[in-house]
């Protein structure tokens, strides 16, 4: 059989497409010279792969046409050699990653400074729970933005998901914050919840702006320049393994990772996604139980202040003990909302977060796996052309499509090196950002928790402290001799906690008026006035007196409403 290929008399290996070249492999164009109609053909091959491995690993997805349009990030040439490096060898690394990510340059170039003024609740109770409008201003100098202030901007939680979920499949090299919960345990109705909501809109921004792959992106000028409501994804985000096809590889062993960080990362996250939820479990039986005994706490005090006794001193004590353990069921009540407020809902946030966490770095193992498959290909496809090369009379067409076959899996073979080069270098950065919010946000939920428990704490002791002179006035030696006590006081109005510190824990520190004030008065003071000043003889307790003078406390209207709001949910 006669080849249609002319070859060369002076030089008969130059263009023989089956003698042996050490290049044979690695560069199959210069096995099979072209003509001119194949040369154009390879041409535009060759612009499509760039543009595909553009699209890939840098995530734009449309071309800017405007001069002041952000300048598209030159593909950086594929490097084959491994991203992890030996400990002694962090400069090289460093090196590598600065060129497969251009953007992280000049990383303070283009800002986004956005600040959170108001929330607003508007329409049905479903919609004012779980799909709010934040109100906020920003400004920029990203060239994408029609303009670079922006103010009393509105968009719904329905349209920052949008966002979300665009980010989270378009931008497979970050670690994209989850957004906080549209509300808190502290009930839509209070003042605590809209303050709360707010600032954790405002540190999501704050972890958005700082990425600099999510401000090249231009859906980001799309959300914030559309109207109300309005903002749906204009581009269509890269499609990521989901469904039943993801939990199946999902049950496959991960592909061997030679970056250590990120191979022992993933563990670790998981953990923490697993512990952290039993906690909250934990926390939510507790609060149930706190409740229950909130309802016994209400019905002891109420049946112990119908009490008789055989003095009108006992009268007074029984019926003044019975307000004050109502009064402390209640305060339990709010210790119960307080605890799930504070360290469930910060919790809950870091539960959403290292779920994302966990799923990108899920998607870098989908990265792996394919790339392997195409290595695996590439071997193939190199053993059929060498199978070729060794046979004396072979098929022209059979040998063009063992070479157009192994070009297209050498490129693909490029293009999945150069992602997976991209997101483990970006991994690598935002993996230290990531553990330094978490360990941040997890020490500001607990140091919350902390003082709000303890706060009402002392709350309750002050108002258990309030029954101390009726005892007294009940047992002639003081209500505390059988204790062994024989030396006590006699000042009625004295109190363990005052500026000059406190005298259950014998703490010296000193406190300020202010802060003594807002312990020793409680929002359930007005109905202990009421039920003191109505039994004949009685006296005002310590502090009762400057009760209407603290403005900053509730009213016992106020702690009714945001008793009877229902705050707790059944997550």
């Amino acid at each position: 059989m006669m080849s249609n290929v002319t070859y060369d008399d002076h030089d008969p290996l130059a263009d023989n497409p089956f003698a042996e070249h050490s290049s044979a492999v690695t560069e199959p164009s210069h096995i099979h010279p072209p003509d001119d109609d194949e040369e154009e053909e390879q041409q535009q091959q060759q612009q499509q792969a760039t543009t595909t491995t553009y699209d890939v690993n840098s995530n734009e997805t449309q071309s800017y046409t405007s001069q002041e349009a952000i300048p598209p990030v030159d593909t950086p040439p594929v490097d084959t050699s491994p991203v992890d490096t030996p400990p002694d060898q962090g400069t090289e690394r460093t090196i590598d990653i600065a060129k497969l990510l251009p953007e992280r340059k000049n990383v303070g170039k283009y800002t986004l400074i956005v600040k959170v003024t108001g929330l607003e609740r508007v329409g049905s109770i479903s919609n004012k729970k779980e799909n709010p409008t934040l109100i906020f201003d920003c400004s920029t100098n990203i060239p994408t933005f029609r303009k670079e202030k922006h103010k009393n901007l509105r968009k719904s939680t329905q349209e920052f998901q949008n966002l979300f979920k665009f980010l989270n499949n378009s931008i497979p090299e970050s670690f994209i914050p989850s957004l906080p919960a549209p509300y808190t345990n502290y009930g839509i109705n209070n003042e605590e919840d809209h303050d709360s909501t707010v600032s954790n809109y405002q540190q999501w921004f704050n972890r958005i702006c700082i990425d600099p792959l999510v401000l090249r992106s231009e859906e980001l000028a799309f959300f914030i320049e559309s109207d109300y409501n309005s903002y749906i994804p204009i581009n269509k985000p890269t499609t990521q393994v989901s469904g039943l096809k993801r939990k199946t590889l999902k049950q496959l062993a991960p592909p061997y990772d030679e970056v250590i960080e990120l191979a022992e990362f993933r563990p670790m996250v998981k953990s923490l996604y697993v512990g952290i939820q039993t906690v909250q479990e934990k926390l939510l039986k507790a609060s149930k139980s706190r409740r229950l005994l909130v309802q016994e706490e209400n019905e002891f005090g109420q049946k112990f202040g119908i009490l008789s006794g055989n003095n009108e001193n006992e009268e007074r004590l029984y019926k003044r003990y019975g307000k004050v353990m109502t009064a402390v069921g209640d305060i339990n009540s709010i210790i119960a909302t307080m605890d799930m407020a504070t360290l469930y809902d910060g919790l809950e946030w870091i539960v959403k977060d290292t779920y994302v966490v966990k799923e990108a770095l899920t998607n870098r193992h989908f990265v792996m796996r394919d790339l392997v498959q195409a290595q695996q290909s590439c071997k193939n496809k190199q053993e059929t052309v060498r199978k070729l090369r060794s046979k004396r009379d072979t098929d022209p067409i059979k040998a063009d499509n063992a070479l157009r076959g192994l070009k297209i899996v050498t490129t693909t073979e490029q293009n999945l090196t150069l992602k997976l080069q991209r997101i483990t270098g970006n991994m690598l950065i935002e993996r230290k950002q990531w553990i330094t919010w978490y360990e941040q946000w997890l020490a500001k939920s607990i140091k919350s928790y902390t003082l709000r428990r303890i706060e009402y704490e002392r709350k309750k002791l002050s108002l258990l402290e309030r029954v101390r002179s009726e005892v007294r006035r009940a047992d002639m030696k003081g209500g505390l001799s059988r204790l062994g006590r024989h030396t006590v006081s006699h000042k009625h109005d004295e109190i363990s906690q005052s500026t000059g510190g406190d005298s259950w824990t014998g703490e010296v520190r000193h406190h300020s008026q202010q802060e003594i004030n807002d312990v020793s008065h409680t929002e359930f003071d007005k109905s202990l006035t009421i039920e003191s000043n109505a039994l004949p003889g009685a006296k005002t307790g310590p502090g009762e007196e400057s009760s209407t003078r603290d403005s900053n406390m509730l009213d016992a209207k106020s702690a009714a409403h945001m008793l009877g709001i229902s705050t707790y949910n059944g997550r």
